[in-house]
């Protein structure tokens, strides 16, 4: 019970931060509907345990934590991919800005 009070809790000050990042415009629409619909999900989950388990017998996976597991492993994996990719690309823009910078300096 109380690990479950301790997750609400969490997820309700996750979804507070969320909506503030949001209004500052520093997350799009599209990402603020998606983390509040991740941390609203843990609350239903950490409220209703056993609705874990039904989802997950459901997909074809034994128990609900162990499918809370899986879907962590794959979201974290999309999401370290993502940021890999934006690296990249910011990495690609700096080096053509820098290129763009020092031919203007030669010119100069």
């Amino acid at each position: 019970m109380m690990f479950q009070g301790i997750l609400i809790a969490f997820a309700l000050f996750a979804v507070t931060r969320t909506l503030k990042q949001y209004r500052k415009q520093k997350v799009s629409l599209h990402w603020f509907l998606l983390w509040n619909s991740l941390w609203i999900t843990v609350i239903g989950v950490a409220l209703w345990p056993r609705s874990a388990d039904i989802i997950a017998k459901f997909v074809g996976v034994e128990r609900g934590a162990d499918l809370a597991v899986y879907l962590a492993v794959v979201i974290l994996a999309y999401l370290v991919f993502r940021l890999f990719v934006r690296q990249e690309q910011t990495e690609k823009e700096i080096t053509k800005l820098v290129r763009k910078i020092a031919i203007e300096e030669v010119e100069k």
